[in-house]
């Protein structure tokens, strides 16, 4: 049997699940309460009682996001598990196979967004820059380790998370057709190699900087 709160819980969830679709479909800014009620087949006074605005809706679909991207990330423990590559290579897994499952709200993020008021667009910047403190604190967590070269943590988080966001936009688009363990281990090889096919090409430029 189903608690009342149980109820309300998925009802909710129901509700942020149609908003997600009709933001990507329609854009922030165009969607209306209207045209969410009608997609989820509920009564206004029904929206209501579950959010304030669309705005409302917007910020918990961020605030969830983020709250499983951070569920994702595990720190790398060298002590009890398996080899750190693979335990990196488990955390990049879980981030991407999230980012296919989401493939409207990462639509919503990077391209539906426009016309945000002030307040939710400050709720958007603040989910970049939280997540940017995450790859920030990894990043100084795997120097501390010794598996991660000693860098600017700040400028290289932005860097990964630039190159995240593109993958996860072609992804999310249709544009990108490797499967899922393709991509991550592309992802690796490109993290720990770069561009180079010399490795002596990098240690040359090592010894210039």
């Amino acid at each position: 049997m189903i608690t009342p709160q149980e109820g309300k819980t998925e009802r909710r969830r129901q509700i942020q699940r149609i908003a997600k679709q009709v933001f990507s479909r329609k854009g922030f800014h165009n969607t209306t309460i209207s045209d969410i009620i009608k997609q989820a087949d509920i009564a206004r006074g029904t929206f209501y009682l579950y959010f304030d605005s669309k705005r409302d809706i917007f910020d918990k679909l961020l605030e969830d996001f983020l709250e499983e991207i951070r569920a994702c990330i595990k720190p790398i423990d060298l002590i009890n598990g398996p080899a750190p590559l693979e335990q990196l290579k488990e955390n990049i897994g879980r981030v991407i196979a999230l980012v296919h499952r989401e493939p409207d709200l990462i639509q919503i993020l990077f391209h539906h967004a426009s016309g945000l008021d002030e307040r939710s667009a400050e709720t958007l910047r603040t989910f970049y820059d939280r997540v940017l403190v995450m790859i920030q604190r990894s990043l100084e967590h795997g120097i501390r380790l010794g598996l991660v070269r000693r860098c600017d943590p700040k400028i290289v988080a932005s860097c990964i998370l630039g190159s995240v966001k593109e993958v996860a936009d072609s992804l999310t688009a249709g544009r990108e057709k490797l499967k899922l363990n393709e991509l991550v281990e592309e992802i690796i090889r490109f993290g720990l190699r770069g561009i180079f096919s010399d490795p002596h090409l990098l240690s040359a430029f090592d010894k210039k900087t």
